[in-house]
């Protein structure tokens, strides 16, 4: 299946826009089956209008191409090692849909630019190991942070030593859920470098808004303030690529997959924007 059921001629090869749906997960801490997210996601896509009304353009001419599902029951080295070779070789504009948090430290290493990592998440993830492993989804901004300053955006919740270590760290800069305000994201935003990748860990929503996910925490971003947030950062940064993790569809879920197709198109919306303001 294509992405929105889109006509062959705009899902080629060559389509600006590329879509990498990651089937996988590993030792997560509560609930499961983010596994399952990509698929959902790319099924409700086909009710999705081609017209992006918010920001005027539609993105679809451009090119959309849904690449191959990776189906990944391997160690989290070897996943790291087959997303970031698979994200190498991509050219456009790519996001990856998750399976867990873990995939992001794949898709991240892809990338060979200089460049920020903007993380928007209801946890910190900046733990050095857990469940036996650095690779674990609650290290990905731990190990992100080895090689990229990062905005850590919606947070709240986190251990003391996560909380002391990014507090003491010059490169990391964190925006709680209970005290967000565009204009704090504004000032965040000149830190960073000029080019940025984006991960939004769905969690980073208040459940009232999405409770599929592994592990929600009441107090939430909604769907305006993050809405608000990407047009910003699109607005002030080179967005290189992002991505969309943890959707683990269970219970009454056709809401909010829609909604996440709706936010991956919004995505591809914000950055035809941002090509066509700066061409």
């Amino acid at each position: 299946m294509n992405w929105m059921h889109l006509p062959e001629e705009y899902s080629k090869e060559d389509s600006f826009f590329k879509i990498l749906p990651i089937s996988y997960e590993q030792s997560t801490t509560y609930g499961d089956g983010a596994s399952k997210g990509p698929e959902e996601i790319i099924q409700a896509s086909k009710h999705l209008e081609y017209y992006e009304d918010q920001f005027n353009n539609e993105p679809f001419t451009k090119g959309i191409k849904l690449l191959p599902q990776l189906k990944l029951n391997s160690t989290p080295e070897e996943m790291v090692k087959q997303v970031s070779e698979i994200v190498a070789n991509q050219k456009g504009f790519l996001i990856s849909l998750g399976g867990d948090h873990a995939v992001t430290i794949g898709a991240v290493k892809g990338f060979k630019e200089d460049f920020s990592v903007i993380v928007f998440d209801a946890h910190s993830d900046f733990r050095q190991e857990w469940n036996g492993s650095e690779l674990n989804h609650a290290c990905v901004s731990k190990q992100i942070s080895k090689n990229h300053d990062l905005a850590l955006i919606g947070i709240r919740s986190q251990d003391i030593e996560e909380h002391n270590e990014i507090k003491n760290n010059p490169k990391i800069h964190q925006l709680n859920a209970y005290n967000f305000s565009l204009e704090k994201l504004k000032e965040i935003l000149p830190k960073l470098k000029e080019k940025v990748y984006i991960s939004i860990d769905v969690d980073v929503f208040d459940p009232s808004f999405l409770k599929n996910t592994g592990t929600p925490e009441p107090g939430g971003l909604q769907w305006n303030q993050l809405i608000n947030s990407l047009e910003e950062i699109f607005k002030q940064k080179q967005v290189i690529g992002a991505d969309i993790v943890e959707f683990a569809p269970k219970e009454n879920f056709r809401t909010e997959a829609y909604s996440l197709a709706r936010l991956v198109y919004k995505l591809f919306s914000l950055k035809l924007k941002n090509i066509l303001n700066r061409s």
